[in-house]
């Protein structure tokens, strides 16, 4: 029998390598679709000044015909930080049209993000000093591991491992204008575009898909308030907000939780309406269900 389609969204500083992890999200998520793990900026795009909007604007709509002519249809969406981020925005603003989203680690507003924006912040300055406009991710993530190993406690250890495995198989250096989007969300609090005016949360409400919203309930990046308002701005009919127990912005990428978020999705999109809820309680914590 033929498998649905899924297309895979990566988050910031990645390429599609994320979801070809051992034990990652690729492999258990293939269990139940046809993947279609996509990098960008597509090849086309590389040599632009990329952001967030030019993904929006530029390389999903390039995405989105070549996975629907492949697929032979429009295929379903899961994205994993700002991945689901992108596919939110994407579905509000009508760049796709998903017949269901699911997104992990993704939030759709803004809290006190530890690290990041400090050190996004410093290499911003360095840009600005040297003119020198490709940030350098591979050397700046082996900072941030040191930084997290000296600070973080021995639970933490599991991590930081995958981080440093993630910078070796999956991170790109990417234009400092990627940076600054970035610190415009930790600075206006808002999933807004680069000029901060325009928030895309205030477009949710377009999105009548069914989406799954999906966050760890220990993630700093995207703890669990920052996606409840994503779930409460859609006007989704069918819609869920799931917490994964011990889930962090890392270790939902692999291993058992990895295989959570598949088994979540595969209940999600093959729905049945009457086992929906059993089948998403049994391997998470179901926080909000709108059948």
């Amino acid at each position: 029998m033929k498998k649905p389609s899924l297309l895979l969204l990566h988050g910031i500083c990645n390429n599609a390598n994320l979801f070809a992890v051992p034990s990652g999200l690729g492999l258990h998520l293939s269990e139940y679709f046809t993947i279609y793990p996509i990098s960008y900026p597509i090849e086309a795009h590389r040599n632009h000044p990329w952001d967030f909007d030019f993904h929006l604007q530029h390389d999903l709509p390039v995405i989105w015909r070549q996975v629907c002519r492949e697929a032979g249809e429009k295929p379903f969406v899961l994205g994993y930080s700002m991945g689901g981020m992108l596919s939110m925005a994407a579905q509000a603003t009508g760049v796709i049209d998903a017949p269901a989203i699911i997104t992990a680690g993704s939030p759709f507003t803004f809290g006190m993000i530890p690290l990041y924006p400090p050190l996004m912040r410093t290499w911003v300055r360095i840009s600005g000093l040297t003119g020198y406009r490709t940030v350098p991710i591979r050397l700046l993530g082996r900072i941030l591991c040191a930084m997290m190993a000296a600070t973080a406690p021995g639970r933490a250890a599991v991590d930081i491992n995958l981080f440093r495995n993630l910078i070796k198989t999956a991170c790109v250096n990417v234009p400092v204008e990627t940076f600054l989007q970035a610190l415009t969300w930790a600075k206006t609090r808002k999933f807004s575009d680069r000029t901060g005016q325009n928030d895309y949360l205030q477009k949710f409400p377009a999105i009548t898909t069914p989406v799954c919203l999906i966050y760890g309930s220990n993630d700093r990046i995207a703890p669990a308030h920052t996606v409840e308002a994503g779930y409460h701005a859609a006007s989704s009919k069918n819609k869920a907000l799931i917490g994964i127990q011990g889930g962090t912005h890392m270790n939902m990428t692999v291993g058992d939780n990895a295989r959570k978020i598949a088994a979540i999705t595969d209940a999600w999109c093959n729905r049945d309406e009457d086992s929906i809820e059993a089948d998403l309680r049994q391997h998470a914590t179901l926080a909000c269900l709108q059948p």
